[in-house]
C-alpha cells in the first residue's frame, strides 16, 4: 500500500516579497514569503534555511546551498538547472513543473518530497536517503542514485532511461508505470523490484541470460 506523502504546510496568505531584501548572509533564513517572477543567484551560502516559502516562476541563475534546510517549501514552474543542494535536509517540499537538469542532491535527506512533471535529466542523488518521496510524470534520464537508502519511494509514469541504481536496493520499488531503456543496477540489488513482464526481460539480460523465442 502506498504511504501518503505529506504536503507542504504553507500559509494561504503569504505576501509577495523581494528575495534580495530578505537575504542576510550572516543570518540566512528565508521564511513566510511568496517569491515570484524573478531571477535569483544564491552563491555557495551555507546553512541557509527556507521555511513556509513559495517560489513561483523563478529562475535560479546559480543555486548553490550546501548544508541547507527546506521545510514547507514549494517550487512552482521554476528553473533550477545544475542546482547544488548538498548535505541538505528537505522536509515537506514540492517541485512542480520545474526544470532541474543536472541538479545535485548529494548526501541529502529527503522526507515527504514530491517531484511532479519535472525535467531532471542527469540529476544526482548520490549517498542520499529518501523517506516518502514521489517522482511523478518526471523525466530522469541518466540520473544517478548511487548508494541510496529508500523508504517508501515511488516512481510514477516517469522516463528512467539510462538511470543508475548502484549500491542501492530496489526491493519493493514499483517501476511498472514508468518507462526505461538501458537501466543500470547491481544484480544483487534487483531482488524484490516490481516490474511488468516486458520490463522483466531487460532485467534478465542484466543477469547475463540470452533470451530467444
Amino acid at each position: 500500500m502506498k504511504k501518503k506523502v505529506i504536503e507542504p504546510a504553507i500559509s494561504s496568505d503569504l505576501l509577495e516579497q523581494d528575495f534580495v531584501s530578505l537575504m542576510d548572509e550572516e543570518d540566512p533564513i528565508i521564511e513566510n514569503a511568496l517569491i515570484k517572477d524573478c531571477t535569483i543567484t544564491i552563491d555557495s551560502i551555507k546553512n541557509i534555511e527556507f521555511k513556509n516559502v513559495i517560489f513561483e516562476n523563478v529562475i535560479f541563475d546559480y543555486f548553490s546551498v550546501p548544508n541547507a534546510y527546506f521545510r514547507d517549501v514549494k517550487f512552482d514552474h521554476c528553473q533550477c538547472i545544475n542546482a547544488e543542494i548538498h548535505e541538505s535536509g528537505l522536509k515537506r517540499v514540492e517541485f512542480l513543473q520545474c526544470r532541474m537538469n543536472g541538479a545535485s542532491f548529494g548526501d541529502s535527506f529527503l522526507e515527504d518530497v514530491q517531484f511532479k512533471s519535472c525535467m531532471m535529466d542527469l540529476a544526482n542523488f548520490a549517498y542520499s536517503k529518501h523517506k516518502n518521496v514521489v517522482f511523478n510524470a518526471s523525466q530522469l534520464k541518466e540520473s544517478d542514485f548511487y548508494e541510496n537508502t529508500f523508504q517508501h519511494i515511488y516512481f510514477e509514469q516517469c522516463e528512467l532511461s539510462g538511470i543508475r541504481f548502484l549500491n542501492t536496493s530496489l526491493k519493493g520499488i514499483d517501476l511498472r508505470t514508468s518507462t526505461f531503456d538501458g537501466i543500470t543496477v547491481d544484480t544483487e540489488n534487483i531482488k524484490g523490484v516490481i516490474v511488468t513482464n516486458e520490463q522483466a526481460l531487460g532485467f534478465l539480460q542484466l543477469l547475463g541470460l540470452v533470451i530467444k523465442d
